[in-house]
């Protein structure tokens, strides 16, 4: 009989390697749903709660604390286990006090920054596509999923790919744009210099078969160069939200 759909469970030995898991500690680990970030680029609320901040101890404690509708994704309350949060996503859990904002940290994986009550209302997006729909309105397709109308009267000329718009959670209501410009603040996503923030100094467009590159200096003015599509700006000359250790 052939098969039927994706598999759903997901050993612990061929997990992606940033997640913080036991490798040989038990043979399944949990498979994160399709969802706004894709298995390579994501933990799921399981292995946050588990394994990053130990409120639990099992998957029965995941599962209680899950439904006790105590945990906000994004200032959506979130029941699967299996649900991915990425970079920039805002977790909430209401019953410990505690606000945090995922980043890339160096070497992959992510970090937890802490942040505050008014903070958390809004996150960064990175625009990765861009179209017309019926009726002649603009739609934004952002790094975690999401599609955005823009608002009337807008020219679409405002709003590039790789440029990264500060919306509301969960409203969506777009409140700035951040360009990819000569002078942006930036954080580097993926690549061996994750988790880097600095300064842009030039962008190099190419077209073919060479990939475009971004030249970035760091804090301690040290230059490298990444890959353009490894960039996320995070602000025009001080970053939009919280950084923590590392941060500009």
């Amino acid at each position: 009989m052939a098969k039927r759909g994706a598999k759903k469970h997901l050993k612990r030995l061929p997990a992606p390697r940033h997640w913080p898991i036991k490798r040989k500690a038990a043979k399944f680990t949990t498979k994160p749903l399709p969802g706004p970030h894709p298995k390579e680029y994501c933990l799921t609320l399981a292995i946050l709660l588990r394994e990053v901040l130990g409120y639990a101890e099992n998957m029965r404690e995941v599962k209680a604390i899950l439904n006790s509708r105590q945990v906000l994704v994004d200032g959506r309350i979130r029941r699967e286990p299996r649900f991915p949060v990425g970079m920039m996503d805002v977790v909430e859990i209401r019953s410990a006090g505690d606000v945090f904002r995922l980043l890339p940290k160096r070497r992959g994986g992510f970090r937890l920054v802490r942040i505050d009550e008014t903070e958390k209302g809004y996150k960064l997006c990175r625009i990765e596509r861009k179209m017309m729909v019926p009726g002649g309105r603009l739609q934004l397709t952002l790094h975690d999923g999401r599609n955005i109308l823009v608002p009337e009267g807008d020219t679409p000329e405002k709003y590039r790919t790789l440029d990264t718009l500060k919306i509301t959670v969960p409203g969506q209501e777009i409140q700035a744009t951040y360009p990819l410009r000569e002078g942006a603040l930036a954080v580097v996503a993926r690549g061996k210099n994750i988790g880097i923030t600095g300064k842009v100094i030039e962008v190099n467009r190419r077209f073919g078969t060479n990939a475009s590159t971004v030249t970035l200096e760091d804090e301690s003015g040290k230059r490298f160069e990444t890959a353009l599509d490894y960039v996320f700006v995070v602000g025009d000359e001080r970053p939009e939200v919280s950084l923590g250790e590392g941060g500009m």
